[in-house]
């Protein structure tokens, strides 16, 4: 592998074969799928306090059934399908997938034990796994590198719908009807969307808006190991990748275990909980994807680092909110303060799935976006739920001072006929817990934070370094300096 440094030769070629209608079609129905996706996941965390009880899960039971067991069929399955991706259709790649994903979310509503339900979600990863990946390759044909992550913002405007829609049905189904139920409501629709993808959307031609020559398609596309190469040869992508892995692993176990958080210390009903969940996520999260998407893209015109400096800034922010958030006495002073946390939050994200597509040219943008969501998903996705619910039960047995927590209070919950004192002690153990485990996640930002910051270093020259494949004489190599 050789690469070689270039600027762009020429303007953006002007997009004729797909009109600006169909464009803002594309983005509206992978839209909806992104919110059906994020619908699924936060309506489970609004009824899991519901799910825990019902099916007496342990709070490591409910991290691994909403982290793990989802995350590494969701990531491993992202490799050969971001290398289909690489040579088929991606439009029917999406469509497929948001089928797989719509049945099995709905069958998640028949589980009746922890091992149906595990099986269950990691069937529901195995058809999310198919949309990242080509959607990010699709947006890198269909708009320029300086349009690509405000178009990877509105498709992710999907993501706040879908959690303010999830939330508050999660939270509603789960007092009033059965937290069975949201899990149809949510499947249902996912096999309406994938039929309408598969008749509406139409691949394009790979490099379409890359300027002339810089992502051209010659011959067949890298392998992964090259594209792996290619891809860590560049400092800036390293740090990028420590960054988004360490900022997820906080954001999705955070995100995961708020619901049980506001129902645990303020004894909120389901309903209740799910309403502030879909306030706090789902308000800040389209104010932080839009100042991340339009506000970076907006700065980036100016000096390219700010897709870097723009994350840092903002993660390092959100730690102080959320370590003084989750300490308030009062729903509202939480509420409040959290908001502006996940404002701070969630303005990393399309940055970052930006720069997946703009390090690279067409041939390996499918794999370029796998590698980044592989490492989102696995670890922040797998571990970060994970391992707020081992932290929870580790925090919870500290707080536990009249015996065995383990004993007195199996799974969070206290023997059937105990008394009030005991019971008022596990509850207690139980909240403390979980609040000490969220705030310990979130000084993971400030380091997250660091490696976005490292990765403006270099950032501007690796923008500029261009994969040229191996000649038939000269093997794979790598530039001097690069």
């Amino acid at each position: 592998m050789r690469q070689e440094s270039a600027t762009a030769a020429s303007e953006r070629p002007v997009n004729t074969l797909f009109s600006k209608g169909y464009r803002s079609w594309l983005l509206f129905v992978l839209l909806l799928t992104n919110a059906l996706n994020l619908a699924d996941r936060q309506s489970m965390a609004a009824s899991a306090q519901a799910i825990k009880l019902d099916l007496g899960l342990s709070d490591a039971q409910m991290g691994l059934v909403q982290g793990l067991a989802f995350a590494i069929f969701y990531s491993v399955l992202a490799l050969p399908i971001a290398r289909l991706a690489e040579h088929v259709s991606r439009t029917k790649i999406i469509s497929a997938s948001v089928a797989i994903f719509g049945v099995m979310v709905s069958l998640c509503g028949k589980a009746n034990s922890f091992w149906q339900l595990l099986l269950c979600r990691v069937g529901v990863g195995v058809g999310d796994a198919g949309f990242m990946p080509p959607v990010g390759s699709l947006i890198g044909d269909h708009y320029g590198m300086e349009r690509r992550a405000s178009a990877m913002s509105l498709i992710w405007l999907g993501a706040p719908i879908g959690v303010v829609f999830g939330s508050m049905l999660g939270g509603w189904m789960a007092e009033h009807v059965s937290w069975r139920a949201a899990f149809v409501a949510v499947g249902a629709p996912g096999i309406v969307v994938a039929v309408l993808a598969f008749l509406t959307l139409r691949e394009p031609p790979r490099g379409m808006s890359d300027p002339a020559g810089a992502g051209a398609v010659v011959g067949p596309p890298p392998s992964m190991i090259q594209v792996l190469k290619f891809l860590l040869s560049k400092p800036s992508v390293r740090h990028l990748l420590a960054g988004c892995a360490l900022a997820a692993i906080s954001m999705n176990g955070i995100g995961q275990f708020f619901g049980q958080f506001l129902v645990r210390n303020f004894h909120l009903g389901f309903a209740e909980a799910g309403r502030l969940l879909s306030l706090v996520a789902g308000g800040a999260m389209a104010s932080g994807l839009l100042l991340g998407g339009f506000g970076v893209d907006w700065a980036g015109r100016h000096d390219k680092r700010w897709y870097v400096w723009g994350p840092s800034l903002t993660l390092l922010l959100a730690t102080p909110a959320f370590l003084v958030g989750f300490n308030q006495a009062t729903v509202a002073a939480t509420v409040a303060i959290l908001i502006a946390g996940h404002i701070m939050l969630f303005v990393y994200w399309t940055p970052t799935l930006a720069m997946a597509q703009n390090m690279v040219g067409a041939s390996m943008r499918a794999s370029s976006s796998f590698v980044f969501n592989f490492v989102i998903g696995l670890v922040g996705i797998g571990f970060g739920p994970t391992i707020v619910g081992l932290l929870s039960d580790r925090f919870a047995r500290s707080a536990f001072t009249i015996g065995s927590y383990a004993a007195s209070c199996p799974k969070g919950r206290p023997v059937v006929g105990t008394a009030d004192a005991l019971l008022q002690a596990c509850s207690s153990a139980s909240a403390i817990g979980l609040k000490h485990a969220l705030m310990t996640m979130s000084l993971t930002f400030v380091w997250a934070s660091l490696h976005y910051f490292l990765a403006s270093r270099t950032l501007r020259r690796d923008l500029e370094t261009r994969y040229v494949p191996p000649g038939p004489a000269l093997g794979a190599t790598a530039a001097p300096g690069v």
